[in-house]
């Protein structure tokens, strides 16, 4: 037996509360044993579906772009984020002291709940010249070693750990 419930109205301490038209989706997918990275990977895919967009055919170092970072190791790893770095002189807004240079931020968490080994690639055209892991502020805190274009990481159960990578 199963039970769904998506929506609590409580009246109190709020009589407003969850009152008003919701949109919800929701999918119910059947495994055999326990879960693993093909749940978390199919319910990642659920939540965020792709979206396709057409651009010109000029695009070509958008596209390398797309293939210059990725992530090996645990299947429990999971790249949640790409994101240009919040007080990067370029795009900071003023409200933070701004960083010199520009940088990458990758967030990255372990989804299973065990001690999860992986790589971060980054391809050379990238030119990274250093890379820490970070606060959720992204205040550096430990200096992390490039062999090659990999930087080695190892996440505790269910960490989410954020990655800055200085160009």
């Amino acid at each position: 037996m199963m039970r769904l419930s998506l929506l609590r109205a409580p009246k109190a301490p709020d009589a407003h509360a969850d009152m008003g038209r919701h949109h919800i989706r929701y999918a119910i997918f059947p495994h055999a044993g326990p879960l693993d990275s093909r749940t978390v990977q199919t319910a990642y895919n659920f939540n965020h579906p792709m979206k396709i967009y057409s651009a010109p055919s000029s695009l070509s170092e958008t596209s390398s772009l797309l293939n210059a970072i990725s992530l090996d190791g645990f299947p429990s790893l999971i790249l949640d984020c790409i994101k240009r770095g919040e007080d990067d002189e370029d795009v900071s807004r003023g409200e933070l002291p701004k960083r010199k240079g520009k940088s990458i931020i990758l967030r990255i968490y372990d989804s299973l709940g065990g001690t999860s080994r992986g790589t971060i690639r980054v391809n050379k055209m990238l030119d990274v010249k250093r890379v820490w892991k970070t606060n959720v502020l992204e205040d550096d805190e430990a200096e992390l070693k490039i062999n090659n274009g990999d930087v080695e990481i190892e996440l505790r159960p269910f960490e989410v750990a954020t990655y800055r990578l200085q160009l």
